[in-house]
């Protein structure tokens, strides 16, 4: 199973809190899902920053603490 992420924006500016969006994963992955779809340009403007990007969202969500 697929699940994901629900980025909500503070503004018509700014990117979505990573930490926020990240809460639902545990309840997901307790729930059986294996793959998780999350969209980089939800939560950051700088296009070289992905990679970081991705190593963090893996980290957090490998840890069992988030």
């Amino acid at each position: 199973m697929i699940g994901g992420t629900r980025a909500v924006f503070p503004d018509d500016r700014s990117c979505a809190d990573l930490d926020q969006a990240l809460e639902c994963i545990p309840e997901q992955l307790a729930a059986g899902f294996t793959s998780f779809c999350i969209k980089p340009s939800q939560f950051t403007d700088d296009p070289k920053g992905v990679g970081a990007f991705c190593r963090d969202v893996m980290r957090r969500v490998e840890s069992p603490a988030g």
